[in-house]
């Protein structure tokens, strides 16, 4: 078992709580005085499930991502697309995300939007979140993170991102893909949302899986051996947000840790209040 160290990247839509959470004096700094908006915990190179904390303290832009057939077709064939997943870990009263169409939409609303340019924010499903909930985001489905959201992201190793708007903020480094995005989106597309953490029932639960990656929660209490592939990444996260210590093989894993998990097994003693994401290698991988 190793931890990872993070590596904290500025986003203009980002904050200083990750700072305070995992920016301690271990981590990777790309920036002192932008706002924080991401905490990886891998890169793009490594042949595993990449792993990324989000602050969300301003909007995302809506964006899409390719799935790997037009990924390796628009960026070389060595190129793999972007298959995501969330767990929700904090959110604001009444905070929502955008993913996928709205029912009141049509797939040729969507598709005439992303040819003319026009605002299609409000052609996507507006969804109420709440801490413990997670969702998937497939390849072409368009999507934005909006205020006041922590974010537990899991993803493929890729950051191939297409963005269709970005809210008029015109920043030089984010420039619009709309040529790309009208490949990548697939215009029926809607929101897939998965049963999420329940906190009430100890144990291994699923919440995802698909080639590019299996996630499981282990909710505490619960003391055993957990089977894992090789290449898996854990993150400990707390009900409330609390401070929290598990013990994972022999590392002493704290609250919004993450380790990655050299065997093939770890034993693991998960407190009452606490749970262990787990990121496996998915069936493709």
């Amino acid at each position: 078992m190793r931890l990872i160290t993070p590596r904290l990247v500025p986003r203009v839509w980002g904050g200083d709580r990750l700072k305070r959470i995992v920016g301690g004096e271990l981590a990777h700094h790309t920036s002192t005085g932008e706002p924080i908006g991401e905490a990886w915990f891998g890169d793009i190179t490594d042949q595993r499930p990449l792993v990324k904390l989000l602050d969300v303290q301003d909007r995302l832009s809506v964006q899409v991502h390719p799935d790997d057939a037009l990924a390796a077709e628009l960026s070389g064939a060595s190129a793999i697309g972007k298959h995501e997943a969330w767990v929700i870990l904090d959110a604001e009263p009444g905070a929502y995300l955008l993913l996928g169409r709205d029912s009141a939409a049509n797939a040729e609303q969507i598709s005439a939007a992303l040819s003319s340019g026009a605002d299609i924010a409000p052609l996507l499903a507006r969804i109420p979140v709440e801490a413990g909930d997670a969702l998937d985001v497939p390849p072409g489905t368009l999507h934005a993170l909006m205020p006041g959201l922590l974010v537990w992201e899991v993803q493929q190793p890729s950051d191939l991102t297409y963005r269709v708007s970005d809210w008029g903020r015109q920043h030089p480094e984010r420039p619009l893909h709309l040529r790309e995005a009208r490949r990548a989106t697939d215009p029926i597309a809607t929101v897939k949302r998965l049963n999420g953490i329940d906190w009430a029932r100890a144990g291994i639960q699923s919440i995802v899986e698909n080639d590019a990656f299996h996630v499981r929660a282990v909710v505490g209490p619960w003391n055993g051996e957990l089977k894992t592939p090789r290449g898996a990444t854990l993150t400990l996260i707390t009900r409330s947000g609390s401070a929290a210590q598990a013990q994972v093989g022999d590392t002493e894993l704290h609250a919004l840790q993450v380790a990655l998990c050299e065997a093939s097994s770890a034993s693991l003693d998960i407190p009452s209040d606490a749970a262990l994401l787990v990121a496996d290698p998915g069936r493709g991988a």
